[in-house]
């Protein structure tokens, strides 16, 4: 999932396309009020990676759709979230310490 703002100014993010073009169809689908619109973006391809730029004028808090095309052909298809926030609340699956219970001792009582 992409992140991008509610800014009006070129933004960028990267992707890994079915096949690298030089000229793309970049519709994006607003999933609230289920409305597509073609984008004019400008693409650039290195490593394997295309990088996305252009213009959004995206609304804080919605989910969007994109798909990138080359011709009638989904060469990529993904999902954009807008929002401002900066201060994300990260997760880290190393922080902390691994704890075990040792309160009990596995005996079995039969009467």
């Amino acid at each position: 999932m992409v992140i991008l703002t509610t800014s009006t100014d070129a933004q960028s993010f990267k992707v890994i396309p079915r096949s690298a073009e030089s000229s793309v169809t970049f519709e994006l689908t607003d999933k609230s009020k289920r409305t597509t619109s073609a984008i004019s973006v400008s693409v650039s391809n290195s490593n394997g990676y295309m990088t996305v730029t252009g213009s959004f004028s995206l609304v804080e808090g919605r989910f969007y759709s994109f798909a990138i095309k080359n011709g009638s052909v989904i060469i990529y298809r993904g999902s954009i979230f807008c929002t401002d926030q900066t201060n994300f609340n990260t997760f880290d699956v190393h922080s902390g310490e691994y704890t075990t219970e040792n309160t009990y001792d596995n005996d079995f009582v039969i009467i």
